[in-house]
């Protein structure tokens, strides 16, 4: 049994210190290259944020239709006037969700909205 501490009796599976070391060098490599390759953070963030902005404008346009909608079709169940009230809805509510599209997409863009002055001539008299 002498040297039996020495031998595991397991069969090279190449994962000696030289091959390790040569995958890990291979590896950090390639690491590095998808790491040049990759956008930087300042502009995944203003993707991220774009994204968000274009989600909500979609979604404020949507909900107003669909609460016109559901408004007028209440009515119409109520009145029994069907589906006049409903399609007069329709359009109100298509016409308010793009209101506050416009709205939304202004105030994103820094602009001042309509009436602004107006609005801060009134805060300023409150003082």
């Amino acid at each position: 049994m002498a040297g039996a501490e020495n031998q595991s009796g397991r069969p090279k599976s190449g994962r000696g210190t030289e091959t390790i070391r040569q995958r890990l060098d291979a590896l950090e490599g390639k690491l590095a290259t998808a790491h040049g390759r990759r956008p930087p953070p300042e502009e995944r963030e203003g993707r991220g944020k774009a994204m968000g902005q274009a989600l909500r404008l979609a979604t404020e346009m949507v909900a107003g239709v669909a609460v016109g909608g559901f408004i007028g079709w209440a009515l119409d169940r109520l009145f029994g006037t069907a589906p006049f009230l409903m399609v007069a809805f329709l359009f109100l509510g298509a016409a308010a969700g793009i209101m506050n599209v416009v709205r939304t997409a202004k105030a994103m863009q820094g602009e001042p909205m309509p009436g602004q002055h107006l609005r801060n001539a009134t805060d300023d008299d409150e003082d």
